[in-house]
């Protein structure tokens, strides 16, 4: 394991075979460097991400998770890196009261829906002459993927901006850099798979406001296995002004949400559907609600509050971790 020393001096290096970078990309790395850290060499362990239906969870308990499939599998570039974890229902602590918009249920399952990659290290984004630039960045050394995959690895940052000379893995155009000078990558320090059509979204986490973005890409998990960590992509407010913007370690990084890949219709539906479908919603209404309590309310006017949340369906993300030495799997909790 390797992390760069601070301010940019020698730092110590475990030597690796080759020694280019990873992506084969020039990159543009900030003079400083942020403090050594050594993350000491653990036994080899992966996670098996799953979706299981709460019914289900409910109905058996844990042995309905241990049998169901995993939609996402994935590997840490070091055994000391966080996994990914469960999305909560809400990210905004608020004041007791009521109508805040992280109580509203359909609101709630959005936020919950994926998992959240957890940013392991600080990083630091402080307004310069000519854009943001990174305060200084973290380098994870390759040692301790090579001695649980068995395999060459690399160094890897956890974050760099574009280079304007960059050649790989695409060159950019001096009329399009300015443009996205105020973006950066952000290595999720994860390998990632899943089933035959199925890919993965990564994006920014739903309803979370933050002063950074992260953009929305559909990688393809099932075929695509690169030599590298996915990364994400956070972009910045164009103009650098104001604060130093910090991503901080612990927190959510991005969301990743599994996608059947597939053809999907839309299509309106005939008068006769439309019908049958809103006197179907009249009669749950009749079935759930209560009168209103409201003064200045019309007559007949009902109140569902409690009832969609109680009638809500949604959808569980669990990990499940599988010791690949041993057939015994160990469940996790997040």
């Amino acid at each position: 394991m390797l992390l760069h020393g601070a301010g940019g001096s020698a730092h110590a290096n475990v030597p690796l075979q080759p020694s280019r970078p990873a992506r084969g990309t020039a990159r543009a790395k900030p003079q400083a460097r942020g403090p050594g850290l050594n993350l000491a060499q653990s036994a080899l362990g992966t996670l098996a991400l799953m979706r299981v239906a709460k019914v289900a969870t409910r109905a058996t308990g844990t042995a309905a998770s241990t049998a169901v499939p995993s939609v996402l599998r994935y590997f840490r570039f070091h055994s000391e890196l966080p996994h990914p974890v469960p999305a909560r229902r809400s990210y905004v602590e608020r004041r007791p009261g009521s109508g805040w918009p992280e109580q509203c249920p359909p609101m709630q399952a959005a936020s919950a829906f994926g998992w959240d990659v957890i940013n392991p290290f600080e990083i630091q984004f402080d307004p310069g002459k000519e854009g943001w630039e990174i305060h200084s960045s973290v380098e994870v050394g390759g040692g301790d993927l090579e001695e649980r995959g068995d395999i060459g690895a690399f160094d890897q940052d956890n974050c760099w901006q574009w280079d304007p000379n960059q050649v790989l893995p695409h060159r950019i155009s001096p009329q399009v850099y300015p443009e996205i000078r105020n973006q950066a990558k952000v290595s999720t320090y994860l390998y990632l798979q899943t089933p035959p059509g199925w890919a993965v979204l990564m994006s920014d986490v739903p309803n979370l406001k933050r002063r950074f973005r992260i953009l929305s890409a559909m990688i393809d998990t099932d075929w695509y296995f690169p030599a590298h960590p996915w990364h994400a992509v956070v972009e910045l407010p164009r103009t650098a002004t104001g604060e130093p913007i910090v991503l901080k370690k612990g927190e959510p990084l991005c969301r990743l949400t599994p996608v059947s890949r597939g053809t999907y219709a839309a299509r309106e539906m005939r008068p006769e559907e439309f019908k049958k479908l809103y006197y179907r919603g009249q009669a749950w209404l009749d079935e759930n609600g209560r009168p209103s309590e409201d003064p200045e309310a019309e007559e007949g006017v009902l109140d569902i509050r409690g009832a969609y949340a109680r009638d809500q369906r949604s959808v569980d993300f669990e990990a499940r971790c599988g010791i690949l030495a041993s057939t015994t799997e160990a469940m996790c909790t997040a």
